[in-house]
């Protein structure tokens, strides 16, 4: 293998957003995560045989992404499907030279779905590692270990942070004012971004922009937001640590409210923070399972006490 893309729309997109530094750091190969549209009309150059493509769509339904996926088979690429419903005919399942089935369901917005999507990619990554011996075997069963250690750590987090979600959710509902929220991220964590803000459409339907850190401090776009607007920062300890810092003090003196999602190691920026989510410590390429979770239960705590206050989601969108 000399490369790998990871093709995908919406969730299972920003997914392989999540899990591009998973596969760099720990398989050791150059990663592109790509809308599945922009790649269907656009292409890659120079994939050959020692590419491999990654296609995702966890429905199998007739999308875009079957065009993206016709346009990998046109390719020397191995493809790789990844589908969480292999019906009779499912391209994803029939048509690629591997498919992985992480048996996920989706009921409401895919939250479930997209936790598999992304636990099957970090575990893939480690295990190409593995094999490749980009990991030595004990670096890659050190590796592993922390990986399946992390379905325990979620689900104490939910014991542990329903309740005050739930609260974060009522304080930003209570003013009847419609917020936007800004999700801010680094590396797997600009994934993640991409993912609350979907979550927020897929749920609640509330206004969720995803903005890389950097981008944050770029063109004046601390100035589009305003006091009643919410700005999370997803910030477990990694490469962007004092950028995490000066976006969170940023926020703090333009009078928004701020989440901070942090760890041990970054929790001081909470010193700024309206609400502050301490998450488990783990490795920055192994962050975006447990970084998701707590966007994945604001999401289902917004659209619980939407609907429970009488607002009614849209049936079906044009």
């Amino acid at each position: 293998m000399r490369d790998l893309l990871i093709i995908g729309s919406g969730d299972s997109w920003f997914a392989g957003l999540a899990c591009r530094l998973a596969f760099e750091r720990y398989a050791g190969l150059p990663t592109e995560a790509l809308q599945a549209f922009e790649y269907a009309a656009y292409g890659r150059p120079h994939s050959s045989g020692q590419t491999v493509a990654i296609v995702i769509s966890s429905s199998g339904r007739p999308t875009t992404t079957w065009d993206a996926l016709d346009r990998v088979l046109a390719t020397p690429a191995y493809a790789v499907g990844i589908t969480d419903n292999p019906y009779p005919g499912n391209p994803f399942s029939e048509r690629v030279h591997t498919a992985l089935i992480p048996g996920a369901s989706k009921i409401g917005w895919p939250t479930q779905t997209t936790t598999a999507t992304i636990a099957i990619l970090l575990d893939l990554a480690i295990e190409i590692g593995r094999g490749s011996q980009t990991l030595s075997t004990t670096e890659a069963d050190i590796v592993s270990n922390q990986l399946r250690a992390i379905p325990g750590l979620m689900q104490n987090f939910i014991d542990d942070h329903s309740a005050v979600i739930k609260v974060i959710a009522a304080d930003m509902l209570k003013s009847g004012v419609r917020r936007t929220y800004t999700f801010v991220g680094a590396g797997p964590s600009l994934g993640v971004a991409h993912n609350g803000m979907a979550l927020l459409a897929e749920g609640p339907q509330e206004v969720g922009i995803a903005i890389a850190v950097e981008e944050f401090h770029h063109g004046l776009h601390i100035a589009t937001i305003g006091s009643e607007d919410v700005v999370i920062v997803i910030a477990p300890h990694g490469a962007a640590d004092q950028r995490y810092h000066d976006t969170a003090k940023s926020v703090r003196a333009q009078g928004a409210k701020l989440i901070v999602v942090v760890d041990n190691d970054t929790k001081y920026i909470s010193a700024f923070a309206d609400y502050t989510i301490i998450l488990p410590q783990m490795p920055e390429a192994l962050t975006p399972l447990l970084a998701l979770l707590p966007l994945q239960l604001l999401s289902l705590a917004l659209a619980t006490q939407k609907v429970a206050a009488g607002y009614k989601r849209p049936s079906k969108v044009p």
